[in-house]
């Protein structure tokens, strides 16, 4: 009888010693795989190695992260962790990826600090995903510079002075992406930031929605950009040969601002320009096949061919 009452406290022990393990990651552990349980992200991160997956529970992380290994960052309850920015901190990054082939994924990244040029996400590497984080309140929601091949998915940005910034930064992916109530720019490419795609993005309530600047090769489609104060899409300064097709400009200041040599179609299909019919009263699309008979001019010579009747839809 003993023996069985033993067994069975030893037994109620072990239940309990888990239980509270997992109560303690819910309210904010993080997790290495074989490698244990750490209270910080930073500390998780210099005992991981190449190639690990970090997993960080329910919680508020105030701190900036370097990550200087090829990791994924993985939040376990989508936008149900948040990493903000301590008091008194000097770092201009809440997180800064320097090492490429990292992901990050799901996490709400906040600063209530309006006195520094912070950046969100920092990346100085390339072959890295970013994927369905949520930033706000920084002045740079992502910053990208000299950081090629990466893809950017499905995050929300909103309330900073720049949503999305590259600089010297080719062949990046920038897809379905929410940029919302930024004060300068939703997205701004700039300084040869050349061939990267932007693509099924929704940019809204931006001062200005895009900027291309000095960048050339760049693919704009099938975004809704609306509801800028000053300019949808705006290309200067050497922008050129870039591609701009069935995207949806609504309710723009000025739907576009483009001197230079771009492309403002692709394989006879345009854009759509709410402004249309104001622009050109009495227009039609006579066949019916769902582009107006005459073209949409920007400025001068530079003009979509084939402005689509109807909005896009995402």
């Amino acid at each position: 009888m003993k023996k069985h009452c033993i067994i069975l406290a030893v037994t109620l022990i072990l239940i309990i010693t888990g239980l509270i393990g997992c109560i303690e990651e819910e309210k904010g552990s993080i997790v290495i795989k074989g490698k244990g349980t750490f209270s910080t992200i930073q500390d998780a991160i210099d005992n991981a190695s190449n190639s690990d997956t970090i997993l960080v529970y329910q919680g508020v992380y105030k701190e900036t992260i370097t990550i200087d290994k090829s990791l994924s960052l993985v939040a376990v309850n989508k936008n149900s962790i948040t990493i903000s920015y301590p008091e008194n901190e000097t770092e201009t990054s809440i997180i800064k990826i320097k090492e490429g082939n990292c992901s990050i994924d799901g996490f709400m990244i906040i600063s209530y600090n309006s006195s520094i040029q912070l950046r969100g996400i920092e990346v100085t590497s390339s072959n890295n995903k970013i994927t369905n984080n949520t930033i706000q309140d920084t002045y740079y929601g992502i910053y990208q510079e000299k950081s090629n091949n990466n893809t950017i998915s499905n995050n929300m940005i909103y309330n900073t002075s720049t949503g999305l910034s590259l600089k010297y930064s080719n062949n990046n992916k920038i897809i379905s992406n929410n940029l919302s109530g930024n004060y300068e720019y939703g997205i701004y490419a700039q300084y040869q930031s050349n061939k990267n795609l932007f693509n099924l993005n929704i940019l809204s309530k931006n001062t200005n929605g895009m900027r291309l600047k000095s960048s050339i090769q760049n693919t704009i489609k099938e975004n809704i950009i609306k509801d800028s104060r000053q300019r949808g899409i705006y290309l200067c300064c050497g922008a050129r040969e870039n591609t701009i097709f069935n995207n949806s400009l609504i309710n723009n200041w000025l739907s576009a601002d483009d001197h230079y040599d771009n492309q403002w179609y692709f394989n006879n299909i345009g854009n759509y320009w709410d402004d249309y019919k104001d622009k050109y009263p009495g227009a039609i699309d006579e066949d019916n096949d769902g582009f107006w008979d005459s073209p949409y001019v920007i400025y001068q010579n530079t003009m979509d061919l084939f402005p689509l009747v109807q909005s896009i839809k995402i």
